[in-house]
């Protein structure tokens, strides 16, 4: 498969070669170096979902543009960037799922952020605090700008000379959580005008996720001789994705223009002021928790990023805990009518309201009454072990109320196994849990 996308994208170009110059295709980045990013991607294909036990296919339509400039902070052993600062002056994107659009653009107060490579990959965040989780979507998910060194053979070529690309290259570049099989082959194809041509084709398969992905790529780019640094690439990638455990299967092709300008000054959106802001080292737990608000500001928190959101409506907001692409739970959070200030609404009356939820049986309650909440709080807990549709669960009811009436309600649902470990990561979402000032 490989040398049949290799031999119809690069054949002809073979037959009629520029002259055979070597050139060094290697970027030696530099702490303190600035680029400027421009970045189109427009994604088409479908999402595979059951409905009512049928296989059902949702056609996707979706398109984002990113303009942001960069600063290297630190390098990696390739020469490649390690840790980097930037400004978003525009991060945005538009989408089409079965006909429900939906659009995403990065907040004004949260246009610096910061992205520096792990042990486990890559963590972004802002400085100025907690992103949604859209917002970390929109920075995160776009082709990732820090792989470009990586792209490279770091060594002489000629043209028609061939690499095969690193395998942590790839898994950036692809945005696996994992990388298991990388066949991407990169040929030098022209130097001429100080500009040389550079092609990657070929297919990988990794994990994406939680759920295990094949992707091809067919990619062409240009290296500026005089920079050293790639300047434009474009690339392609067909996904076909499994099913995750936060995420439904999909087949979705992938179109990523780029192109990169260095910058001889230093821009004013990253100048010596802004990056007093930047900390020193990896992200903190602290800095890289998310924030929600409910449609309708009945309620907001922040939470860590093993919380993924799944799905929403007007009344209930569904996350799951993932570690590791594991399904640990399933939390659903519902906006509760409010009492008046000071008031609450009774055990009894919460208790009614869950005791014939669709497919729940309950068998065992472990758990029945008031536990600790902060100052002018009130929360009721109630777990129960029982069957959901069939399967052997441990179910967590919470009514959380506020000094002012307002009342959220969380349901928290895991295997038997699993739910009396979830206990803290549960009291960590509902003591992050801030109900609206009253208006005055």
């Amino acid at each position: 498969m490989v040398r049949l996308l290799f031999a119809a994208l690069v054949g002809g170009v073979l037959a009629t070669p520029s002259f055979a110059q070597n050139v060094k295709l290697a970027e030696d980045l530099q702490p303190g170096e600035y680029h400027r990013y421009e970045l189109e991607l427009t994604v088409a294909g479908k999402l595979k979902v059951d409905r009512n036990g049928k296989p059902d296919a949702l056609p996707l339509k979706a398109e984002a543009s990113h303009r942001f400039v960069e600063r290297i902070e630190t390098t990696d052993a390739r020469g490649g960037a390690g840790k980097v600062i930037r400004h978003y002056e525009k991060a945005k994107s538009n989408s089409v799922v079965s006909g429900e659009k939906s659009a995403r653009e990065l907040a004004d107060d949260r246009r610096v952020t910061v992205a520096g490579r792990t042990e486990t990959g890559t963590v972004h965040y802002s400085p100025l605090g907690p992103l949604f989780r859209e917002e970390l979507e929109l920075i995160a998910e776009h082709f990732d700008t820090m792989v470009l060194a990586g792209l490279l053979p770091n060594k002489e070529l000629k043209p028609g000379e061939t690499w095969t690309l690193a395998s942590e290259a790839v898994q950036h570049a692809c945005q696996f959580e994992g990388i298991t099989k990388n066949e991407l082959v990169g040929m030098l194809i022209s130097v001429e005008a100080g500009i040389a041509k550079f092609t990657i084709v070929g297919v990988a398969e990794g994990v994406e996720l939680g759920a295990a992905t094949k992707t091809t790529v067919k990619a062409s780019g240009s290296f500026d001789l005089k920079s050293s640094r790639i300047s434009q690439l474009n690339w392609e990638q067909a996904d076909d994705r499994g099913q995750g455990p936060a995420s439904p299967a999909a087949e979705l092709t992938a179109t990523i223009a780029l192109k990169r300008t260095v910058l001889a000054e230093e821009p004013k959106e990253l100048n010596a002021t802004v990056r007093e802001k930047i900390p020193a080292g990896k992200a903190t737990p602290e800095q890289t928790i998310l924030r929600y608000t409910d449609v309708d500001g009945k309620y907001s928190f922040t939470y860590p990023r093993e919380w993924v959101i799944v799905g929403r409506t007007d009344q209930h907001l569904l996350i799951r805990l993932v570690e590791k692409a594991e399904f640990i739970a399933q939390v659903t959070l519902s906006s509760w009518k409010k009492a008046e200030p000071g008031q609450h609404a009774t055990a009894e009356e919460f208790k009614q309201s869950f005791a014939k939820l669709p497919g729940w049986t309950p068998t065992e309650t472990t758990e029945d009454g008031v536990v600790g909440a902060p100052a002018g709080h009130w929360l009721y807990k109630v777990a129960a072990k029982g069957k959901q549709d069939g399967a052997d669960v441990l179910q967590t009811f919470y009514l959380f109320a506020g000094p002012n009436g307002d009342q959220v309600a969380v349901s928290v649902l895991a295997s038997p196994e699993k739910g009396g470990k979830t206990s803290a990561r549960e009291g960590q979402l509902l003591g992050a849990i801030v109900f609206p000032a009253p208006k005055k």
